[in-house]
């Protein structure tokens, strides 16, 4: 697949899938049950005529068991392969999460990552700039890239992704190697709001360039399911971020509850909608904002079981009428998050 039919298929996409929360974490989602779940992905995607965007990583995990997972159900489900964009992180340190983007270290990151799913990635991303490694006055590495143009030229992988880059990285990157490039994911939800701010979606817009928004839930807390800290399993890396410390969530579930009492609970019986399903329309809702039409927001939320993928991928309940998007921005220009995205308690 070229990288203007990856960019296409990409547009098309109202909510892409997320794949982390699936094995990082203490006990992994069993295989049957994720199955089941990638499986209504895919057959949502499918009755919808596009492809299902499924986003993977070689460090999700030990051993590349996210990948492993793939592996497996492709080989359980060959004929769906041919119905899925794979976009795949790599170029770290799978034990420390230190960047590695040397030209080597990226081109083995592909092949490990390739090896371990089994054949073909649609798109490869370095999950960090490796700043490390650029020279004055740069503000990325060139061979990272370089690496993935090679990789590409082998048809080992179809495209490039961006992934948590600022203005200024996906200008030059894109200047060098805009050819190659189909999206850029960076964080987006309701308690992170950097990129409408810091000029990532509107250079995202301006190039045209999809944004492939990640945790766009808010790491579960904007499900309504975690009150405390208690509420999240030990081994869970959530659990030490100042974000979901007992302290700050007693400010942070504030905006929780004005979603619920101001905006789910004032709907009417026969329109009725989820807080996550809030949450996402928020996201897709950017879509109208004439100032990003050149982009495209697409969530990836998760969902490890075929109830929650049906809510997530419900798109009628994830559209937002323009009043509860203009109420809810009103609210968030008067509300903080305590914790910053990656902020350790």
């Amino acid at each position: 697949m070229s990288v203007a039919d990856l960019k296409n298929n990409i547009h098309k996409l109202d909510t892409g899938y997320g794949l982390m929360s699936l094995t990082w974490r203490a006990e992994p989602i069993p295989q049957s049950q994720a199955f089941e779940a990638m499986h209504r992905v895919v057959e949502l995607s499918r009755e919808r005529g596009h492809k299902a965007f499924f986003n993977v990583g070689e460090f999700y995990g030990p051993d590349f068991i996210n990948l492993s997972y793939v592996h497996d159900f492709f080989a359980k489900y060959p004929d769906l392969r041919k119905d899925v964009v794979i976009s795949c992180k790599g170029g770290a340190d799978n034990a420390t999460l230190t960047p590695r983007g040397s030209h080597d270290d990226v081109v083995q990151s592909v092949k490990n990552s390739v090896s371990a799913i089994g054949g073909y990635i649609d798109i490869f991303e370095v999950a960090r700039i490796d700043t490390s490694l650029c020279t004055k006055g740069e503000v990325y590495p060139y061979e990272s890239f370089e690496a993935l143009a090679e990789m590409i030229s082998e048809g080992v992988i179809g495209g490039i992704s961006l992934s948590e880059v600022n203005e200024e990285q996906i200008r030059a990157i894109h200047k060098d190697w805009g050819k190659f490039l189909t999206c850029v994911e960076v964080e987006l939800s309701l308690f992170s709001t950097d990129i409408l701010h810091n000029g990532i979606a509107k250079t995202c817009a301006e190039l045209g360039l999809s944004i492939i928004c990640y945790s766009p839930l808010g790491r579960g807390l904007l499900t309504g399911q975690l009150k405390s800290n208690a509420d999240i399993p030990e081994g869970d890396f959530r659990k030490s971020l100042k974000r979901f410390s007992d302290e700050s969530l007693k400010k942070n579930l504030t905006l929780v509850r004005f979603l619920q009492e101001e905006i789910v609970d004032k709907r009417p019986q026969n329109n009725s909608i989820t807080l996550a399903q809030l949450a996402l329309g928020w996201v897709k809702h950017w879509n109208k904002v004439p100032e990003y039409s050149g982009a495209k927001f697409i969530p990836i939320p998760s969902g490890s079981s075929i109830s929650k993928v049906n809510e997530n991928f419900d798109e009628q309940k994830t559209k937002l009428p323009d009043q509860e998007f203009n109420a809810i921005n009103k609210y968030l220009t008067t509300f903080h998050t305590v914790g910053d995205r990656y902020e350790m308690a």
